[in-house]
């Protein structure tokens, strides 16, 4: 009798562990679907003859891609999005507009790439430094002093230097919220206020006229209401 038990108990723990398992397989399957189609996606766009990319070939595929985002030393190389009329869109579809929990990069809908004077991209923060995930890095100093550049194509290959990388809860700073400065006044009050939450920064702050990027992901160590902001501004 009791061996009977105990052979139910371990069909049943074994039973329990494989429905378990099976999201977690899922999940796994749907990662490398997700890291293979950006690796087409890279592979697809970039100019053999000078390594630049081909934006005109994506917005060609998908009219919402506005651009293509690269963070040289780190794994983002990633197609970027807008949809106006449905602003958080690419949260959860990928490049071809299926759903996806990876989703793809996009660009505040809120933001004009050329009349902006910052430019907010938002990504996923995955588990092992995937997508977005990538910014934890700049959590280091040293890694913050090395990796200083993001490339930003559009119809022109914008180059940006990262000034500030910020750890910051969203109910103390709205920092999304900054688009157009009124003047110069409200742009310097506003690039205080970044310093201010800063990790860390670099010596030259951006100057009123120069375009900012913020790339912007959960900071998953911190809890749901907790932003990573890696900074840069037009060079």
């Amino acid at each position: 009798m009791k061996r009977m038990i105990k052979i139910t108990l371990i069909l049943l723990l074994v039973g329990m562990a494989v429905v378990a398992a099976v999201p977690f397989l899922k999940e796994k399957e749907a990662e490398k679907k997700s890291e293979k189609e950006f690796e087409n996606i890279q592979e697809s766009v970039t100019e053999k003859k000078d390594k630049t990319m081909n934006v005109t070939k994506l917005k060609g595929e998908n009219e919402d891609c506005i651009g293509y985002l690269e963070v040289p030393g780190t794994t983002i190389s990633y197609p970027v999005m807008q949809t106006k009329d449905n602003p958080d869109y690419y949260l959860n579809h990928d490049f071809n507009k299926n759903y996806s929990f990876y989703g793809t990069p996009y660009l505040s809908a809120y933001c004009n790439l050329k009349k902006s004077d910052n430019l907010i991209i938002y990504g996923h923060n995955i588990n092992g430094g995937k997508m977005f995930g990538a910014l934890e890095q700049y959590k280091n100093k040293d890694f913050f002093d090395r990796h200083r550049k993001i490339f930003f194509t559009t119809d022109r290959r914008r180059k940006y230097e990262v000034f500030v990388v910020m750890s910051v809860n969203i109910r103390d700073f709205e920092y999304w919220k900054f688009i157009m400065a009124r003047d110069e006044k409200y742009y310097d009050k506003f690039v205080e206020k970044v310093l201010e939450h800063s990790l860390w920064s670099a010596e030259k702050k951006p100057k009123y006229g120069e375009q900012m990027l913020m790339l912007s992901t959960c900071d998953n160590g911190k809890g749901d209401d907790w932003r990573i902001v890696v900074a840069g501004k037009e060079i």
